[in-house]
């Protein structure tokens, strides 16, 4: 939700390094959570993935290592936010670990996604059932998953995908902002292939033409 919803982080900051305690960080004791395994370069750095389980451990309410949705409930009402059965839209009927609520949160959107996955996802933020998401949604919905944009840096994406200045997202809205973000990433992950596989392509013809002027020396030397 969150890297569908508020975006991938990008640059300088968004790197896998941190502080040596950053490394150590688990609710339940020191060295048992290693960060660098989910750390994502470009997208994810060690406190980012540290602060999502933060907030996982503080969801996991009976310290089982594993959430439902009744305790993600319970951590939004203990937020003051009231998310009532939209919060199955988020985990489903299942419990889940760690690994399984990162994947989640960090999923991002496909081609096979349908009109009925994304309006799910939309759901989930209009948890008062208005038919809109407002600031207030984002926001809390961000505070429930750990997410930690600014309220500034939420207002101007509510800005940029407003189109009609109400300042509230309809389904409209939000459908055209993940089929858009979607393609865009697509099309920049298309164009980054086809680099790499460019700068491969140059690399092999700079060390194959190397080879043979060094073959040609040695011949000519004897």
């Amino acid at each position: 939700i969150s890297a569908r919803v508020f975006g991938p982080r990008r640059g300088p900051r968004s790197q896998c390094r941190g502080p040596p305690g950053a490394m150590a960080f688990n609710a339940g004791g020191p060295g048992d959570f290693d960060p660098l395994k989910y750390c994502i370069p470009g997208e994810l750095t060690i406190h980012e993935v540290n602060d999502m389980k933060r907030a996982f451990d503080m969801i996991d309410e009976d310290g089982s290592g594993l959430i439902d949705a009744e305790e993600l409930q319970g951590a939004a009402v203990a937020l003051g936010i009231q998310m009532d059965e939209n919060i199955a839209a988020l985990l489903g009927p299942e419990k889940l670990d760690f690994d399984k609520f990162f994947q989640r949160m960090t999923a991002k959107l496909t081609p096979e996604d349908t009109v009925d996955d994304i309006m799910s996802i939309f759901e989930l933020f209009d948890y008062d059932s208005t038919g809109t998401i407002s600031f207030d949604n984002l926001q809390n919905v961000a505070r429930v998953i750990g997410a930690k944009e600014s309220a500034t840096k939420i207002q101007e994406m509510l800005n940029t995908l407003d189109t009609d200045g109400d300042n509230e997202l309809d389904p409209i809205d939000f459908y055209t902002c993940l089929i858009s973000g979607m393609r865009i990433r697509l099309d920049e992950e298309k164009r980054s292939k086809q680099q790499s596989a460019d700068q491969m392509a140059r690399d092999m013809d700079l060390r194959s033409g190397g080879g043979a002027s060094s073959s040609g020396y040695r011949q000519n030397s004897r």
